[in-house]
């Protein structure tokens, strides 16, 4: 009897485990982000977790950092990961006036960094649905591929929510 008891034991433990293997599997990712464009707040070169389950506009909201997936078109590279930091939600209109980035309407603060420069427009734009505007924060190491020069986000495009 505590034979069949120790083998039942063995095998829900298995079960449990494989389980477990297969939510972090499908939830969680560990990808190396190679740009500049989110220093300091990242690393450059270094790897982060990626919450995959974290990348619905029900599950972000503005501030956050999330890791997206851009190639450009007419340049091959393996590393097409980049990351930045959510500035508008679907439904909101986004601009930058003189630098300074607005969101319907209302300054908002940034991070580390202005927008851009002090002569820096942006038109407004809604932020169509299923997409987000994300800008990065070190917009001083080179060309940056964030809303400004790609458009606004699709969801179809976001890894996920980077974990720090």
């Amino acid at each position: 009897m505590t034979e069949l008891i120790i083998r039942y034991a063995k095998f829900a433990i298995a079960f449990a485990l494989a389980w477990i293997l297969l939510y972090f599997w499908t939830s969680c990712s560990y990808r190396r982000i190679p740009g500049k464009e989110m220093a300091p707040t990242l690393t450059p070169g270094e790897s982060y977790w990626i919450l995959i389950k974290e990348r619905t506009p029900d599950r972000l909201e503005p501030g956050d950092i999330v890791a997206f997936e851009y190639a450009m078109p007419g340049l091959t590279t393996k590393e097409s990961v980049r990351a930045g930091r959510i500035q508008g939600m679907p439904g909101q209109r986004v601009k930058v006036v003189k630098g300074e980035l607005f969101v319907n309407g209302r300054k908002t603060s940034t991070t580390a960094t202005p927008i851009g420069k002090p002569d820096e427009n942006f038109d407004e734009i809604i932020v169509p649905r299923d997409c987000y505007f994300v800008l990065m924060d070190n917009r001083d190491a080179g060309p940056t591929l964030d809303s400004r020069a790609i458009g606004p986000l699709g969801i179809g495009a976001v890894l996920g929510k980077v974990k720090k």
